[in-house]
This record gives structure tokens, C-alpha cells and sequence, in this order.
């Protein structure tokens, strides 16, 4: 048997109060048939999901998992007959079979990691669903209650979430969905209103180091401490970050500013980022933007708290974050950071065809914010 206590079934899959509540629900007979995870995205909702599908299908009578169990193995694998996660893919004339298998085997491997098909527009169609419905009416395979995960539920096309409607009003009674998101505003407020809401935080920074660490054991603690940071305690993210040389991109975007300010220097401007918008992944690009972002609201903590060290999320450059101030004292600050959010969300849109067209037009409007002149 998995070691717990008697408040939690799963402990490496955090959220106590939320685990010691499905848990004493789970002992008394009292579990909803549908649940809507939502919280900021990174912290955990995927693998807690997936750790109730274990509760529901390899624990006892008391909720004590059995982590030696087939059905165990078979949940963290996903490779249950009765277990099925959902997620967001590209059009089925755009991608590969291989493709899908990789992706959910990856999820698979590490559940805290995002499914990700790079440049391809991805949704939840209403194929999808009606696949779900169907399954829905069959006989359990070999476990003791059909779990279906819809991860990113959001991203449900009007017609799918409108199918899905349909079983959440007669839900067969061996059947429990669990609908995740980061963004419950985009769920229609029929399907929030016959789901039980559970609202997710982000998991405290010494357990996301655990997680970070339980996948890549041999990253320096220091750098793992500053990429927690830099992720915004954003876990999805962070597992990005391990992937790539992002204390190097975040010197490219300082770099970037400098040459912002001075916005003659127009050379070396497009020498920054024209590579990184030419690149077929605009990843990069979005890691740039997301970093120039953190920048900024770093500088917002230090002009609203005498000491903000605790909050920033660029500790180690502190002292640049404050020479950057006493350069551009009447900076619009907080329009700033409103454009770049604006210019991330046009990146993530793969349909904007022109990424440096986007960031250009970003330059330019930091230029003008940044060299306000004092009224």
C-alpha cells in the first residue's frame, strides 16, 4: 500500500485540503459523478486527476492505494481501458497517429508537463465527445469505475461542450468526469453548474523543486530555485524551461531593452529579433515576451514595496533592475506590461502568420512607453 495518512491519498500530488475532502467523501459513498479542477495552469491539475482515477479504481474501502496494483500501473500508464485523458489536438488530417502516441506517452511519463503540438492550431472537437459518449455506454472493462479526464477543457468547441452536456445530465453510474482548466470564465455556465468546482493554487515553491527534481535529478539547485521564479511557480513552464538555455534568452531580452530605449540603433534591434521570429517554433519568441514581462512587473514590486525581494522574480538582478529604473524614471510601467501581454496572446494565435511584424510593433510601443516624458 501507498504510505498516506488519513487525510490524503496521494501525497507526492499536493492540494491537502482538497485530497482530505475527496477522500472522506470517497469513504462515505458521496463522490460527485463530475468535478471541474480550476486554478492557474502549472500547478498540478492533470497528475491530481489521474491520482483520483487511482483513488477510484486501486484503493480499499478506507482509501489506501495500492501502488503494486495492475490497475494502478495501468492509470499512471495511461493505459487503462476504463480511464481515458482528453486533450486538445490538431485537425486529424493535420497531425499522425505517432504523433498523438508520442504526446500521451510523454503525459504518461511526466503528467506535470503540457501536451504540446508546436505550431498547429489545437481544439476539442465534438468527435471527441461523441467517442466519450459512446465509451460511456459500455460495461466497465476491468475496473470499478470509468474516470474520464478532459484536460484543458476550455478549448472545447461549442458543439463538443454542448455533447458533452448531454452526458453530464445522464451519467451512467459507474461513470466520474473530471474536467480541468486554467481559464473556468471560457467553460458555459451549464456544464460548471452540474460539475462539483474544485479550485486549485499553485503548489508551494519547495514542492515544486521536489517534482522539478523527481524528473531531472541533476539540476543545479540554484538554477532550479531561478527557474522556478522565472517560470511565474508556473510547473508546466518550468519543465519547459529545463529544456532550454532561458538565462540566455532572458540576456537577450535585457539586451533587447537596451536597444528599445535607443530605438536608432534599429540594426542591432532586428538583429535580435529577426532569428528569433524566423524560427519555424515560435516558443522562443513567447519566452522572450514572457521574460521581458516578468522584467516589468519585477520593476512594478520594487516602486510599490520598500522591500521586494521575496516577490521578484529576477532576485539575482536586482541591482540592473534598478538601474534600468533610474534610466527610464517615467516609464509607463503598467501600459507596458499590458502590451506585452497583448503581443503574447497575437504569438500564441497561430493564424498571425508575420511573428516579427508582432514584435517590432512591440518595439516600438515599449520605445514610446519607456522615453515618456514626465508631465
Amino acid at each position: 500500500m501507498m504510505e498516506t495518512d488519513d487525510r490524503t491519498f496521494a501525497p507526492e500530488a499536493g492540494h491537502p485540503d482538497i485530497q482530505h475532502k475527496l477522500l472522506s467523501a470517497f469513504r462515505q459513498g458521496r463522490l460527485p459523478h463530475a468535478f471541474l479542477f480550476h486554478g492557474p495552469e502549472g500547478c498540478g491539475k492533470d497528475a491530481f486527476a489521474i491520482a483520483l482515477a487511482q483513488l477510484l479504481n486501486a484503493a480499499d474501502a478506507d482509501g489506501r492505494i495500492d501502488a503494486s496494483s495492475s490497475q494502478y500501473e495501468k492509470i499512471a500508464h495511461l493505459q487503462h481501458p476504463d480511464v481515458k485523458l482528453v486533450f486538445p489536438t490538431p485537425a486529424k488530417t493535420n497531425f499522425k497517429e505517432a504523433e498523438f502516441m508520442e504526446v500521451l506517452r510523454e503525459k504518461a511519463r511526466n503528467p506535470y508537463r503540457r501536451t504540446a503540438f508546436p505550431n498547429k492550431n489545437t481544439f476539442i472537437g465534438i468527435d471527441t465527445i461523441r467517442e466519450l459518449k459512446a465509451e460511456a455506454r459500455f460495461t466497465l472493462y476491468e475496473g470499478r469505475r470509468k474516470v474520464f479526464i478532459i484536460s484543458e477543457a476550455e478549448q472545447m468547441r461549442v458543439e463538443a461542450a454542448n455533447a458533452l452536456l448531454k452526458l453530464l445530465e445522464e451519467p451512467p453510474g459507474n461513470l466520474v468526469l473530471i474536467l480541468v482548466t486554467a481559464n473556468i470564465y471560457q467553460i458555459l455556465p451549464t456544464i460548471k453548474s452540474r460539475c462539483q468546482l474544485l479550485r486549485f493554487t499553485p503548489l508551494p515553491e519547495a514542492q515544486m523543486h521536489d517534482i522539478l527534481r523527481r524528473y531531472h535529478p541533476k539540476v543545479d539547485p540554484g538554477e532550479l530555485s531561478l527557474l522556478v521564479r522565472l517560470s511565474g511557480y508556473n510547473l508546466k513552464r518550468a519543465f519547459d524551461f529545463l529544456d532550454k538555455n532561458v538565462l540566455q534568452i532572458r540576456e537577450q531580452a535585457i539586451d533587447l531593452l537596451r536597444k528599445v530605449v535607443l530605438i536608432h540603433r534599429s540594426q542591432e534591434l532586428m538583429a535580435i529579433l529577426e532569428p528569433v521570429a524566423a524560427r519555424q517554433n515560435r516558443e522562443d519568441a513567447q519566452l522572450l515576451l514572457w521574460l521581458l514581462l516578468l522584467w516589468f512587473q519585477d520593476i512594478l514590486h520594487l516602486k510599490q514595496l520598500e522591500d521586494a525581494s521575496a516577490k521578484l522574480y529576477n532576485p539575482d538582478k536586482k541591482d540592473t533592475l534598478r538601474k534600468f529604473m533610474g534610466f527610464t524614471p517615467n516609464a509607463d510601467i503598467t501600459g507596458i506590461v499590458w502590451d506585452i501581454e497583448g503581443a503574447l496572446q497575437d504569438l500564441r494565435d497561430v493564424r498571425n502568420f508575420n511573428p516579427l511584424l508582432i514584435l517590432m510593433t512591440l518595439a516600438i510601443k515599449l520605445h514610446q512607453k519607456l522615453k515618456k516624458n514626465k508631465k
